[in-house]
């Protein structure tokens, strides 16, 4: 790692333009190279050159591993670029971010003498009121964290460093103390309030604080269907029309009120509007021709929306056969899993059913990680302009084959085997046949068995399977699994105490320190010893406790990156299970509350300890996850319909089906099913048209705030126009003062007329 050691005298030379920063390391930038030891310093080089252009301060360090038998040792071709952006930098950045957001059509809002918010009156009077008032000591945390990342991925073209491709991982530290307040404000609440909720977007970003409110509005909304699915559960009643029609209307509701949530908690951030916003454009964007922009006139780069949308036709293709494979390969597993628990009566047939469950295990999450690969790679080629609209086209092409995933195997038991098992059950009879015929096997149909589960209990059986298990396992994955990963890996790292927060601040402020900007990030990120505290205060920090320091962080970089994809696709997943087949199973909301509830929990555990800190952005909804919750729905009005069709026993509107065939296979007259499902679509867009005209009649808060807006413009107007103007508004009593004249005179001469003093010529 010598080779590298030229970049901290270079960057040491310029140490002098970070005084006035606070010496505070926003980021850390783990470059890693498999290159040759030229082409590794001429990258690494010049990174720290774009990085220093950009206006940011750089300092390089060797990545050390913290080893078994004590001591550090160096990661071969890895190097941790401590990264930090000047007060002066900052300041610029807000103002242009400001100025980027008025002119993307963000109204700018602010809090009134009462505490509502209201648009900030000043700065529609006078844009160039966005230029004042920026301190960069007074914004928050997250959102000094996304525009310095902005300045460090942005393009070059537009001030950014352009700092990214493969080998090359930014990363905020984690703040510690703040996540042992957080974590511990968890083992005493039960939910988030408003402030919490604030707490966590002024640390997080807006991403993170709104899924934390997503999250918490959905756990508050399940308590109805779970009241109701105990309630249903207790009585006995199974496949229940009265539940499948609350489950559909409990749905509706809850995505339409969540849609109105959003957007009021969006214009309370004041980022509503911001995905239309002008943010800084993906260094990977590759423009194919520059316009003039019909706002502004400027020149802009931009890409020919009809050879984005031809690319994304050549895409469909490639999508559908991966979801055909995927599906084929699913249906395999299933029948090789439904003939072994369904059919199979030989030797070994315990050992045998644990053979479907290893081959899902096995092969379904290669073939995702396949899939998810070519839709990053498709999306990558549709080439689009800012980071929102990649991430919502990756997010539905991703969640297409997690849906297969999560709901295919229940569709196939509700609707494939169930209605068709005889046939089933005659083909795997004639399969053995055929394979006796060639082999020497035991006598005609020896170690086979009639499939004689009821219809009901499979389809209970299986969302019960689903429900409880998928849970236990995400949990065990996504949180207790990297928990236990990261502390084997770290056991003897451990051996050293935690240095205070204190002394390390103490230490960062002392005079002709050299290491200013490390001793900051031990106040961010207390990881050294204790032994600190006590060393003379005008020595610098010994070489041990900076080599522990350097190793806790390049583990912290080697973590695993945070999204919210894996766990909005979980919820949503979940809300589908529920809205889908809770007719089947009455307790399934419930175990979706409890494990909300304890999800709130396990994911803020999982953020601080378990992956690397979430970069902040802003949002102002969920996303294309609301798109698919409202499809979900849509799609719950028909299986809940279908399931009642099928094994509701005692209904009246329902053709009459004989026990024995009812308990069997259910009721499978083609016809009927699809009547029922005409009946039941038609029903649901009835009812959330009701539902959305309902809503209306109550403004949210997002539209009152517009329209106090509009009325505020308009009487900034009224204020600025000639009395003619006003008074052609009905703002100004002048004209009619004007028009009153001699009213009397006109008066007696239609009386006289009326009298027939008035001779007409």
């Amino acid at each position: 790692m010598d080779r590298f050691t030229f970049l901290r005298s270079w960057a040491l030379e310029r140490r002098q333009a970070a005084e006035s920063s606070e010496g505070f390391a926003d980021f850390v930038v783990s470059f890693r190279s498999g290159k040759s030891a030229e082409d590794a310093q001429q990258a690494l080089g010049d990174a720290v050159k774009r990085l220093a252009g950009a206006g940011l301060v750089v300092e390089a360090r060797p990545a050390l591993r913290a080893q078994r038998r004590g001591g550090y040792a160096a990661e071969a071709g890895r190097v941790l670029l401590f990264v930090t952006c000047p007060r002066a930098r900052l300041e610029h950045e807000m103002r242009r971010s400001r100025v980027q957001d008025w002119l993307g059509g963000m109204v700018p809002l602010r809090r009134g003498d009462g505490g509502a918010l209201e648009v900030d009156a000043d700065v529609q009077e006078d844009p160039r009121r966005l230029l004042a008032g920026h301190d960069a000591g007074q914004i928050a945390v997250a959102e000094r964290q996304r525009l310095v990342r902005r300045i460090i991925g942005g393009p070059r073209s537009e001030g950014g460093a352009e700092v990214a491709g493969d080998g090359v991982d930014v990363v905020a530290l984690h703040d510690r103390r703040f996540n042992q307040q957080w974590l511990g404000h968890w083992a005493r609440a039960w939910l988030i309030d408003g402030k919490g909720l604030q707490r966590i977007r002024g640390h997080f970003g807006d991403e993170i604080a709104m899924y934390f409110a997503f999250l918490q509005s959905y756990v508050l909304w399940l308590a109805l269907p779970a009241a109701a699915g105990v309630l249903w559960w207790g009585a006995g009643r199974r496949f229940s029309w009265q539940f499948g029609v609350l489950l559909v209307l409990w749905s509706v509701v809850f995505t339409e009120t969540w849609a109105r949530r959003e957007a009021d908690i969006a214009t309370s951030w004041g980022v509503r509007g911001v995905q239309h916003a002008r943010d800084t454009r993906r260094a990977a964007f590759r423009p194919d021709r520059y316009v003039a922009d019909p706002a502004t006139g400027e020149r802009v780069a931009t890409f020919s929306a009809a050879r984005r949308w031809l690319r994304r036709l050549a895409g469909v293709p490639v999508i559908a056969a991966l979801a055909l494979g995927m599906a084929a390969l699913i249906g395999l597993i299933f029948a090789l899993q439904t003939f072994i628990s369904e059919f199979y009566a030989g030797p070994l047939a315990g050992v045998l059913g644990l053979v479907p469950v290893v081959l899902f295990s096995a092969s379904l999450p290669a073939l995702t990680a396949l899939c998810t690969r070519v839709a990053a790679a498709l999306t990558e080629y549709e080439n689009y302009e800012y980071e929102a609209e990649h991430m919502a086209q990756l997010t539905a092409k991703i969640f297409v084959f997690r849906f297969l995933q999560d709901q295919l195997y229940l569709f196939l038991t509700a609707w494939v085997f169930v209605p068709h098992r005889d046939a089933f059950g005659a083909w795997v009879g004639g399969a053995y046949d055929a394979l006796r015929s060639v082999l020497p096997l035991a006598p005609a149909h020896a170690g086979l068995k009639a499939s004689a589960t009821p219809a009901a209990q499979l389809v209970q059986s299986m969302l019960t399977s689903f429900v409880v298990t998928s849970q236990l396992v995400n949990m065990g994955t996504e949180t207790v699994l990297p928990l236990l990963q990261r502390w084997w890996s770290t056991r003897s790292a451990r051996r050293s105490p935690p240095i205070g927060a204190a002394a390390a601040a103490a230490a960062a402020s002392r005079p002709g320190a050299r290491h200013r900007m490390l001793a900051s990030v031990f106040a961010v990120a207390p990881t050294a010893v204790d032994a600190w505290v006590e060393s003379d205060a005008s020595a610098d920090a010994p070489a041990d406790i900076q080599q522990q320091f350097v190793a806790r962080v390049a583990e912290e970089t080697a973590l695993p990156a945070y999204t919210t994809f894996e766990d909005y696709a979980e919820m949503a997943s979940q809300f589908a299970r529920v809205a889908f087949f809770s007719v089947a199973w009455p307790l399934a909301p419930l175990a979706a509350l409890l494990n909300n509830w304890l999800e709130l929990r396990t994911d803020a555990a999982k953020i601080c300890s378990a992956t690397q800190r979430p970069p902040a952005r802003r949002v102002e909804s969920i996303g294309p996850w609301l798109h698919a919750l409202r499809m979900m729905c849509w799609l719950s009005s028909i299986t809940n319909a279908l399931l009642v069709y099928q094994f509701h026993a005692n209904c009246a509107l329902l053709p009459h089906a004989d026990p024995e065939a009812l308990q069997h296979v259910g009721r499978t007259g083609l016809g009927f099913a699809l009547a029922v499902l005409l009946f039941s679509e038609h029903a649901f867009l009835a009812v959330r048209w009701l539902v959305v005209q309902v809503m209306a009649s109550w403004p949210a808060a997002h539209a009152r705030i517009a329209e106090r807006a509009r009325a505020q413009s308009r009487r900034r107007w009224l204020d600025r126009a000639s009395p003619m103007l006003r008074g052609l508004a009905g703002d100004s009593d002048e004209p009619q003062a004007e028009a009153a004249g001699d009213w009397r005179a006109e008066a007696e001469r239609g009386c006289n007329i009326l009298a027939g003093k008035v001779k007409t010529a």
